[in-house]
């Protein structure tokens, strides 16, 4: 009788966490690509003195509203798990009652820390309005950047 081997398979490395933020990169995209090549072709020409520099500004416009939404849909995703866990662990403390919680207290924090997070976003918005020339390709940037899957 013929004993059958055993194939063994070696493990799939440790995935490391850049592993698993750059898992879809932004740079796989038609779209992100198409931008590259245009403000590229921008910049060749604005050298050449052949255009403005109009077509490269709103490519890296596109480009930089890219890397926005795709860094803030990670940036959701990974606040999402963590707020998550550390909702399920208060849950948990509490039903066992290692925890008693001041609710006025929390909710005093949360409306002040809220406050301040919407004041440091608009002026994040205001930077990066100033620094990007035309809004309106980084915005289309940022939309289907936070699509990028």
């Amino acid at each position: 009788m013929a004993e059958e081997e055993q194939v063994c398979t070696p493990a799939p490395a440790a995935s490391s966490g850049w592993d698993a933020i750059l898992a879809d990169p932004p740079w796989t995209a038609k779209s992100f690509l198409a931008a590259g090549a245009a403000m590229v072709g921008g910049l060749a020409s604005w050298i050449g003195n052949v255009t403005s520099p109009a077509m490269a500004q709103m490519a890296g416009s596109y480009l930089g509203g890219f890397l926005i939404g795709w860094a803030f849909r990670r940036f959701l995703r990974m606040a999402a798990m963590l707020a998550a866990l550390v909702l399920a662990g208060v849950a948990a403390l509490k039903t066992t009652g290692w925890l008693e919680l001041d609710w006025a207290s929390i909710e005093t924090q949360l409306s002040q820390g809220m406050r301040w997070l919407q004041g440091e976003a608009e002026g994040l918005k205001n930077l990066l309005t100033g620094i990007l020339p035309s809004a309106g390709a980084a915005g289309a940037g940022t939309f289907f950047g936070f699509r990028k899957k």
